[in-house]
C-alpha cells in the first residue's frame, strides 16, 4: 500500500495542507487521525511522503516505478491510501502514469473525489485501477448507489447485511474484486467514535 497524512496536516515549512479535500462527514471519525497514526515517527513518515510528491513528482515517479518492477508485485493488488486522498490533478495523473507503466500490477482506492474521476478524468482512468467511490464526503450526490462500486460505513452489522453490502473485513482487496459492488465497512473499533457516530451510516450523517 501507499499512504500519505490524512485531512490537514502541517508540513515541515509550517504551511498546512488538505489531503482530503471532498472529505466531510466521514472526518468527524477518521481512523488515520486517531491511535498510531498519530505516533510521531508514523506521522513524520507519512508528512515526508507527501512532501515528495508536493516537490517532486518525477522522483516520486522513479521511485514507485522501481519497487512495482519487482517480481513480487506481479498480480497483485496495491490499495493506494489508507489515509489521504487524491488531492489534485497532478498528483492523480502521476499515479495513472505509475499504473500504465505497470501493466502487471492491480491498483484501488477509496476515494471521496468523485468529480475527479467522473468528469476530470473520467477518459484517462487505466483499466488495471478498480476504484471505490466512498460516501461520507462532499460530493456523495454524485455516487450512482445501484452502479458505481461503492463504499459505506455503518454501525450496525446485521443491518449492513440486510441492506446488500458485502462484508470485505476478512480481506480488503474485496473491495476491488467481489461481484458485488456494494462494499461494507463496519464502523471502527474505537471507544469514542464508536459513541459519537450513534445509529448512522457515513451516508446519513452527510445527508
Amino acid at each position: 500500500g501507499w499512504t500519505l497524512p490524512a485531512h490537514w496536516v502541517q508540513l515541515s515549512n509550517g504551511q498546512r495542507f488538505n489531503t482530503c479535500p471532498n472529505a466531510s462527514a466521514c472526518a468527524a471519525f477518521c481512523y488515520a487521525k486517531n491511535g498510531t497514526y498519530r505516533f510521531k515517527n508514523v506521522l513524520k513518515s507519512h508528512i515526508e511522503k507527501l512532501e515528495l510528491v508536493l516537490n517532486d513528482l518525477p522522483k516520486f515517479k522513479n521511485l514507485m516505478n522501481a519497487e512495482l518492477a519487482k517480481k513480487k508485485y506481479n498480480g497483485k493488488y496495491i490499495r493506494i491510501h489508507d489515509a489521504g486522498d487524491f488531492f489534485s490533478k497532478e498528483y492523480t495523473l502521476a499515479w495513472f502514469d505509475i499504473m500504465q507503466s505497470n501493466p502487471s500490477v492491480n491498483f484501488y482506492a477509496y476515494t471521496k473525489e468523485i468529480s475527479l474521476f467522473k468528469i476530470d478524468l473520467a477518459n484517462k482512468i487505466p483499466s488495471n485501477f478498480v476504484l471505490i467511490y466512498s460516501y461520507g464526503g462532499r460530493q456523495d450526490n454524485m455516487i450512482d448507489k445501484d452502479n458505481d462500486r461503492h463504499s459505506d460505513v455503518f454501525p450496525n452489522y446485521d443491518d449492513m447485511i440486510a441492506l446488500g453490502y458485502n462484508d470485505i473485513e476478512p480481506d480488503d482487496k474485496l473491495a476491488a474484486i467481489h461481484p458485488n459492488k456494494k462494499v461494507g465497512l463496519y464502523r471502527n473499533n474505537i471507544a469514542h467514535f464508536i459513541k459519537k457516530m450513534g445509529n448512522k451510516k457515513f451516508s446519513d450523517y452527510q445527508k
